[in-house]
């Protein structure tokens, strides 16, 4: 550790690397990174890696779009070269969804992004075996992409340290320094660095960080299983569009030629506190159940016509950062010099790119940007929830204890 820095940030994940980078072209000179285990080491190595702009939600839409440009750019502009797959995202969904499909594919186009509702020949024509009925409906994103999170995560460290930024593993920040309600540095273990400004960058664990700061936010831990699934032995046919199937529950992406990665859409199952499946973000189980594998492998059969055939390779699961309307929260009201990001709910890794620029400026110029003003804290003592998703309504959802 550093001795004195400008700004330390707590947490190597995608969000305080993103941070860091942008701090340093903005000119901060002493920017330190603290991350207690190695670079991507909790939900940011564990991401789906999926940047596509075909949501409901103008903002999100919008800073989407500039994640797939930042990662498109990003080998050119810093020098560190990253593999970015760009197949176009394929949304499946039902007449009932008819509303917010169309509302998703308007404000996609009025943020730049190329969408259109698509028929279900084209839908089977850019992936064969996709699910066809005459309930469904599809739409497609050709500028959607996916990368593997983990080396773009470990590329962002290094386009940060190539810039000067100093990042620090194996530090684990017990304390945040504060004096007169001004933020003074940090201490781990026996070392002391010196710092106005301090970032908490560290997903679900920032919660306990900021609760010793008289800062209370509503980050909940809640575990989430994916699934590697490979193709029938000896079949020709793959994955080769992202795809998000609504009946199903189910998104995936491509993984290399035979396999695909599979996620269940926890945001039509997950609405609130109560359905989270709380886990001890240290202490849970890293696979997924069983139970959970075989119910995942029928609807993907569902989805995609012959992997009913196909198997599972292997699975993992994480613990996000939830909050109550699965938005982040990033805001700066507690002492002086204390700023915070977390809450991504799943999401933190394709909009990194967009949440480190607008924190670095809010951090370099000690000011709020108002770009990020809808993600404040107060917004849910205020009762003024994001209104984004296009979730199910509360009857047509799986009951919370399929969660597990």
């Amino acid at each position: 550790m550093r001795g004195s820095a400008d700004v330390v940030i707590v947490g190597g994940g995608v969000t305080g690397l993103a941070t860091a980078l942008y701090l340093r072209e903005l000119g901060v000179e002493h920017v330190l990174v603290l991350e207690r285990h190695h670079i991507g080491a909790a939900q940011s190595g564990r991401a789906a890696g999926i940047v596509r702009a075909l949501v409901p939600h103008p903002r999100v839409a919008a800073w989407q779009l500039e994640s797939q440009r930042f990662l498109l750019n990003f080998t050119e502009r810093f020098a560190v070269p990253i593999e970015v797959n760009q197949p176009g995202y394929l949304l499946v969904a039902q007449q009932h969804d008819e509303e917010p499909v169309l509302r998703a594919i308007e404000v996609a186009r009025q943020v730049g992004a190329d969408s259109r509702r698509i028929g279900a020949d084209e839908a089977l024509e850019l992936q064969p075996g996709v699910r066809q009925s005459e309930d469904c409906i599809y739409a497609y994103e050709p500028g959607a992409v996916h990368v593997d999170p983990m080396p773009v995560t470990y590329a962002l460290a290094t386009a940060a340290r190539c810039l000067g930024v100093k990042i620090v593993e194996g530090c684990d920040v017990r304390e945040v320094l504060v004096v007169r309600d001004q933020v003074r540095g940090v201490r781990a273990a026996d070392a002391v660095c010196h710092a106005p400004s301090v970032m908490i960058a560290t997903s679900v664990w920032g919660r306990e960080h900021l609760e010793r700061l008289g800062v209370t936010v509503p980050v909940y831990p809640h575990r989430a299983e994916m699934g590697f699934f490979h193709v029938p032995l000896g079949s020709s046919q793959r994955l080769i569009r992202i795809l998000s199937d609504t009946p199903a529950r189910l998104y995936m992406r491509p993984e290399g030629q035979r396999q695909m990665f599979v996620g269940w859409r926890e945001g039509d199952l997950v609405q609130g506190p109560g359905d989270f499946s709380t886990e001890d973000p240290d202490h849970y189980r890293q696979t997924a159940h069983y139970e959970r594998l075989q119910q995942m492998h029928a609807r993907l059969s569902q989805a995609l016509t012959f992997m009913e055939p196909g198997f599972v390779h292997r699975s993992y699961a994480c613990v996000y950062d939830y909050t109550p309307d699965g938005q982040p929260i990033l805001d700066a009201d507690g002492p002086r010099g204390l700023y915070y990001a977390l809450g991504f709910s799943g999401g933190g890794f394709s909009t990194a790119p967009c949440v480190g620029r607008a924190m670095a400026r809010f951090i370099a110029d000690q000011a709020k940007p108002q770009e990020i003003d809808w993600l404040r804290r107060s917004r849910f003592e205020q009762g003024e929830l994001i209104q984004w998703s296009n979730a199910r309504p509360a009857a047509d959802r799986r009951p919370s204890s399929d969660l597990s």
